[in-house]
């Protein structure tokens, strides 16, 4: 069984360690394992993790652009 510091954690997952440390305070990794007054997230909490947040890929929808308002459009203001 793999126990991972935050340090390690914020290196594998591209965020800050006071990020992780918030994921860890939050219970996103589950169960921890109090050690020196360190959590240490095991492997199967990581796993579980990742599983949580993955998925099948999403499809890029395209934003359909607004008309251009030309000059006819636009407010003249007072009259």
């Amino acid at each position: 069984m793999s126990l991972y510091t935050p340090d390690k954690l914020s290196d594998l997952l591209g965020v800050s360690k006071s990020t992780v440390l918030r994921m860890i305070r939050a219970g996103e990794f589950g169960q921890t394992v109090n050690v020196a007054r360190q959590h240490l997230v095991t492997e199967t909490g990581l796993g579980e993790f990742i599983a949580a947040h993955t998925g099948p890929p999403t499809t890029n929808r395209r934003r359909t652009k607004k008309p251009r308002r030309g000059a006819a459009d636009r407010n003249p203001g007072p009259i």
